[in-house]
């Protein structure tokens, strides 16, 4: 990493004042239709952020926990997870283009960790497209192993704890 203090922020999609702020930031992450797609297949470029929050975060069946990475007040990174009986499912982790490189997706995934290990969840779960070989790459590097393809496009991936 380089002299930038970052902290780790949640967030709530239900609050008006944090939908406001990542709203703004993600319109400009996602000016990119490639990078929308990387991060969220589901969703149709141009980013819509309404369709953003109905598609992701608005089911009343399961809690979506998200986390901004700040450095000073600016947002350089996100990530969400919903807890699924013994398991977390992490999704929509993203970095800033200019803050990419300096381990900072390892940083949200390892808040990820944490949080499983004390809610004493037994692995996590996340899926990938088959095409974005750097995330690939970077969740195996994390512990992360290709259990199955779920679809043409997506492989599912997981990290199992060791109960001690």
């Amino acid at each position: 990493m380089d002299e930038h203090e970052y902290t780790l922020e949640k967030i709530s999609y239900s609050k008006k004042e944090d939908c406001r702020i990542i709203e703004s930031v993600l319109n400009g992450w996602f000016q990119n239709p490639k990078t929308l797609n990387l991060v969220s297949p589901n969703l149709t470029y141009p980013f819509k952020f309404k369709d953003w929050v109905s598609k992701n975060y608005s089911s009343k069946k399961r809690e979506v926990i998200s986390f901004v990475l700040k450095t000073g007040k600016w947002i350089v990174g996100h990530i969400s997870y919903y807890v699924d009986k013994n398991k977390f499912h992490i999704f929509h982790l993203i970095i800033d283009e200019k803050f990419r490189k300096l381990g900072l997706a390892k940083i949200l995934v390892g808040k990820i960790e944490e949080d499983c290990f004390l809610k004493q969840k037994n692995y996590m779960t996340l899926n990938v497209l088959k095409k974005n070989k750097i995330a690939i790459n970077f969740y195996k590097q994390l512990g992360f192993t290709i259990v199955s393809y779920k679809n043409l496009k997506c492989v599912k991936m997981e990290k199992h704890f060791n109960k001690v």
